[in-house]
Order: C-alpha cells, then structure tokens, then sequence
C-alpha cells in the first residue's frame, strides 16, 4: 500500500468533517491544550525517493547536520499533507458544496487553516480572529503561529505593520508549522522603518530552533505570486528544497494520479453511504438536499455539520450523484509554474537559503543570503526568464548560487557569492537524460544564462563553474581567491569569458576540460595562478589575454585539443615554459609576447632537452655543412697563391751568397762583381 494512501482514508469518512471548522472557529483540542492525532510515519524507502528529487541542489553539502532518516520522512509527510489540503479544496469546489470563508483541517500532528477566496486580502486582523488561539501576540509585539496556513487560488495574504512585525513560527520538537501558497498570492511586505521578521520559535526553550531532525518551520509557494520585500527568513526550513526554508516552486511535470487515487477513495465511501440509503446515481435520484450545508455561525467540532432538511444524516462533504473525480491541469497556471519579486530580503541560517523551481519571471534584488546549511540560492529546476541583481550570497555550507539542469534565460548581474562551502557560482546546463528514462526526460541541453560584473570571492571550490550546457556568457567578472578561479567542463559549447578579471587563485586561473567546445577566451586579465589558461581534451579560442605572476606556464594544452587557437596574448611570469604545448594535439600557437618571461628550467633540463634524437641528427648535419665548408674554404686560398711558389723557396735555398764590395785605398770603387777581374789585372 502507498504511503499516501493511508492519509487519504483517513479523510474519506467522518474525519472529513474537520473541514467544516470555518471562519473564526476555534478546534475543541486547542482549547484544553491537547493535540490532534499524529499521522502515520511514512517508509523510508519512498521518503528517500522524494528526497532523491533535490539531488542536484544538495550537491555542494557540506557535513549536514541533520537525520538523513527522519527528516525525508518528514518532507513526505508535508507532501501528503498539501495534497490532502489541495483535494479537500478541489472537491469543495466541483462539488459545489456551500463552504463559506476559511476554514480549518485536523493534519498529522498540526491544524491547516485554509483561507479560501475572497475579494478582499487577509490580513493580521484576519489571522486573529480566524485563530485566536493559534496566532497569538505576545507581551514583546511578536505574534507566534501554532498552526498551519495555506492560502487557495483566489486568495491573497499580506503580512504586514505599521511598525516592525516579528512573527515566531512554531518549531518544537513534536510539531512544526508552516505557511504554503498553493496558488494564490502571498505578500510579505514590510518597509525600511517596519522590516517583517519570520523565523522559527521552538516554544520550549524560548528561542529560535536550530535542530532539523524533527523538521523545522518553512514557507512556501506552489504556484501562485509572490512578493517578498523589506522581510528577513531566518532558521527555518529542513532537509529538501521544497521544505528547506523559503521556496518558490511550481510543479515540475503536474501529475493528476494523486488525486484521481484520492476521488476513488471518496468515491467508494459515498457509494457505501448512497447504497445504504437506497439511492441509485444511475437514475439521477438524488434529493436536492442531499449536501451538506455548512453553517459558519454553527458550533465548532462535527456538531458544525447539518443534517440534510429530511433529517437523515450525512458523512462526508460530497454531494452524492456522480461523483467529480479531481484532477491537475498540466497547464493550470495556478499551479504550474510560480512568479515573485523578491527585494531587500535576509534570508539567514536556513537549510537552503532560497530555493526556486518551476518558476517564470522570477525577480532578486538587492537581497542577501547567508549562513546556509546547504547551499544559498538555488534556481532548481524549470526556471525561465530569471534575473538576480545586487544580491550577496555568502558564507554557506555548500554553493553560494546554483543554477540546476533545465533553467534558461537566467541573468545574474551585480552579485556577490564568498566564502561558501563549494563554489561561488555553478551552472549546470547538461540534458536531463541521454536517451529514454522512466520520466520520459528529454535529452536536450540548457543555457542562454549569463553573469556579469559580479564577484566570487574565497570560495574553497571553484569561483565560478560550468558544467555542460550551451551559450553561456561570462564578462567582466572579478573571480578572486578560490581554488580554481572559472572552470568550464563536461562538454559545454558556446561559452564566451571575456573581460573577467581572474586573480590568486590557487590553482588554475580559467580551466576548459572534459570535451568543452567553442569555448572563446578573451580579453581577461590572469594574475597570480599556477596556471593562467588550463585546455585540456577540449577547443578553444585564446586570445588577447593579459597572463602575469604565474609560476608554472601561462598557457598549457593537453589532450585532444584540435581547433584551439593561442595567440596575440601577453605573457610574463616564471615557469618552465609560458606556452606549453607539446602534450595537445594540432594547437595553433601564433604570435604571443613572452618577452619578460623568466624560464625556470634548470641547466641540465636544457641539455637534455637539445639532446632529443631529432636535435642530435640536425646537429650532426649541420656540422658535416660546417666542415665540408671550411674544407672549401681552404682550396679556395690556395687557389690565390703564385703557380710557383714552391720553386721560388727552393731558389732562394741555393741562391750564392753576396760578397761585399772592396774599396781601393784612392777611394775608387770598383763596380760590384767585377772586383774579382780587376784585381787580377791589376795583381798581373
């Protein structure tokens, strides 16, 4: 047997009748300090099942310091719950059952008051008179709500003052409350002079609760409008997105099976009933009076029923007939998707910060969020046409913002994400599934998200992270002090970083990997980083870039790097090499100033490296050119020499020696080498 099934029942038959604790009537249990009966545990295995559906949010958690046992069971119960709330109403409605103003439903371990459509907003005046026992103003000016409060399509709640409003929702350890739109409009409005205070109140300490194990207060809008201004949430919320502080949700892909289960339900008790009263539907004999007729004036408790005008008494609120069989629209507004404006709001302390699915048009200025237990702003799933300005996410467990699978056209500008627990800012845009699933997901991929002029600041993981998904634009960011200063992974095609200013990082400064495409790096200044531009297995522009103060090399490529491109970038710093590049594959290296670079390699390092095979052969080559040159260098001089200059050494070798010349003593002198016949003459 299902889990809800049991809850549904429940309702079915005479319990139903709680329903009829309408407008200003106060439940017999809270008068003398008794409890409505609790509802049944759920099965952990299909509470884990529900919790499974956050996966993608809790992601960067970081030591959650809750029950992963209790606390999904307890985010299941809350899901039967609304849906016990939702069919309550839906059956009023087709039924045409003569239901007047609010009204009050026993649920689990906590009354649901309905507020039900109306032409004027309910207001602080409204809640007291509708619950004087159950919102009560305390002796500071605080209210303290000790119920649960839904407000119905066609209903609007605006929680305002004159003055600063505090309103304490109880948490303690046996019941917690919350307030749920379910398609209607809730205002939470206050002003600069009277700010609007909700938190969480465990009444047995006095203070705000801290523990999640036994669930915690929240507020939520399934569907509906929202507006949210001058307001702080803090300490509230538990475990899943949905439950986990304030979330904005729709409904992801709306199922009617729920409630079809439910009208069979209550089917066959009106069938039991009509059958024992002897009317036949299939003969239209109904009586006219057959419907219960709800008094407001009546008693509280089931006396509040009437019996029909023939006096015979009626279970249940259906008429009897045929019976409407409820359902969901998939394209009911008022439930399909929800739309807010949330300004100048604190949310400090909560499980998830701010969780937003299935939403359209959402707006977030000027906002803060901090002191998560999981992660901060969370754009879950099926949220379009976003845009998140001037907000501060800081000092969370997990992601400071995170934008899931499935949302597109989201603008982030002007934000501030430091110190969290993961990375500052991530965007998933990979495809919900890669083939067939048992959802039916499609198999597409998301994007058209940009961020500008905004800070990731000391962030223990990334600053800003891509994983998958398509146009996508980062521009002129400031990315400071985190591990990894922009990271691009898992196959995301079109990005464009430009203009960012990425400094002291500790590792890489902007990484590629993992098969990122069409990926245009440009015009960013890289300071202070082991790695300036990190690609690895993926392609891309690298281009006029400003790299300085990196220790290892400016650029690196590895892998299968077809298309990618490093050019006209100026490069300074101290590594091995600035452009590294001989581990990739068919990388485009142009024209980059490298000249202040200071090269690390030490001597050796050098001479091996000119000691490769190939370098020897081309030396080796280079020195026979040398030597066959210089050989006919040395022909060549001798060719200018005399033809015989060998002989004329040799003639100077046997050359006679020269007699000097003799002088008479009449100082005559005889002619040089005749001397020698003269003297004879003369000795004659």
């Amino acid at each position: 047997m299902s889990r809800r099934r049991p809850a549904l029942r429940r309702l079915s038959g005479t319990a139903l009748a709680v329903a009829t604790l309408v407008a200003g009537a106060t439940p017999a249990s809270a008068a003398d300090g008794t409890s409505p009966t609790p509802a049944p545990t759920a099965a952990e295995s299909a509470a884990q099942d529900r919790a499974a559906s956050d996966d993608e949010a809790v992601a960067g958690i970081v030591d959650y310091p809750g029950n992963p046992v209790t606390e999904p069971a307890l985010v299941a119960d809350e899901e039967d719950r609304l849906a016990d709330v939702q069919t309550v109403g839906r059956m009023i409605q087709w039924g045409k059952l003569p239901v007047l103003g609010a009204y009050r439903l026993s649920t689990g371990s906590a009354y649901t008051l309905v507020l039900t459509r109306r032409s004027e907003p309910y207001v602080l005046a409204d809640l007291l008179e509708l619950g004087p026992q159950t919102f009560v103003r305390e002796p500071d000016g605080a209210y303290i709500l000790m119920e649960n409060i839904v407000v119905q399509p066609g209903a609007r709640l605006v929680l305002s003052d004159t003055g600063p409003l505090t309103i304490r929702m109880a948490s303690d350890t046996d019941r917690f409350v919350s307030i749920v739109n379910l398609g209607g409009e809730l205002e939470i409005v206050g002003t600069k002079a009277s700010p609007v205070t909700l938190t969480s109140w465990n009444r047995d300490g006095g203070q705000v609760d801290t523990a999640t194990e036994d669930g915690r207060a929240y507020v939520r809008s399934v569907g509906g409008k929202v507006t949210l201004e001058r307001a702080t949430f803090s300490n509230l919320g538990f475990w899943s997105g949905r439950t986990g502080g304030v979330a904005l949700t729709g409904v992801d892909r709306p199922s009617e099976g729920a409630l079809e289960e439910y009208g069979r339900d209550l089917g066959d008790a009106v069938a039991t009933n009509n059958h024992a009263n002897g009317i036949d539907v299939r003969y239209g004999t109904v009586p006219a009076t057959s419907a219960p007729v709800v008094d407001p004036a009546a008693p509280q408790g089931a006396d509040s029923l009437t019996a029909a005008t023939d006096g015979s008494p009626v279970e249940g609120l259906l008429p009897v007939g045929t019976l409407p069989v409820p359902y969901t629209d998939d394209e009911d507004p008022e439930y399909s998707y929800v739309s807010a404006k949330v300004e100048n709001v604190t949310f400090d302390g909560n499980a998830f910060g701010l969780f937003v699915s299935s939403a359209n048009g959402v707006d977030i200025s000027r906002s803060t969020i901090k002191n998560s237990m999981v992660d901060g702003l969370v754009m879950h799933r099926y949220v379009v046409n976003a845009a998140i300005a001037d907000t501060v996410s800081s000092d969370n467990a997990g992601h400071g913002i995170v934008m899931a699978r499935a949302t597109t056209g989201i603008v982030v500008s002007g934000v501030t994400s430091r110190r969290n627990g993961g990375s500052g800012v991530v965007v998933r845009g990979a495809a919900l599934a890669s083939g067939p699933s048992a959802t039916g997901m499609p198999v597409g991929d998301y994007g058209n998200n940009s961020i500008s002029n905004s800070r990731t600041d000391e962030n223990a993981r990334f600053g800003i992270e891509i994983i998958g998904g398509r146009n996508i634009s980062l521009s002129s960011n400031d990315v400071t002090g985190n591990d990894m200063g922009i990271v691009v992974r898992e196959a995301a095609s079109d990005v464009t970083l430009v203009g960012n200013h990425v400094e002291d990082n500790l590792r890489h400064a902007i990484a590629l990997r993992d098969a990122a495409t069409d990926v245009e790096i440009t015009g960013n200044v890289i300071s202070g980083a082991l790695t300036g531009v990190y690609v690895r297995d993926s392609a891309a522009l690298v281009e006029r870039n400003t790299v300085n103060r990196v220790t290892n090399h400016a650029v690196t490529v590895t892998g299968a790097t077809t298309g990618t491109v490093v050019t006209e970038n100026t490069i300074s710093g101290r590594g091995p090499s600035a452009v590294d590049v001989k581990r990739a594959d068919a990388v485009q290296v142009g024209e980059n100033d490298a000249s202040t670079w200071v090269s690390t390699k030490p001597f050796w390092t050098h001479v091996r490296n000119a000691l490769q095979p190939l370098t020897i052969m081309w030396l080796s080559l280079a020195l026979v050119l040398i030597a066959t040159a210089l050989k006919g260098t040395r022909h060549r001089m001798r060719g200018l020499q005399h033809p015989y200059e060998a002989q004329r050494r040799l003639a100077e070798l046997v050359e006679p020696p020269v007699v000097p010349a003799v002088v008479p003593r009449d100082g005559t002198q005889l002619a040089a080498g005749r001397h020698g016949s003269a003297d004879a003459g003369g000795a004659a």
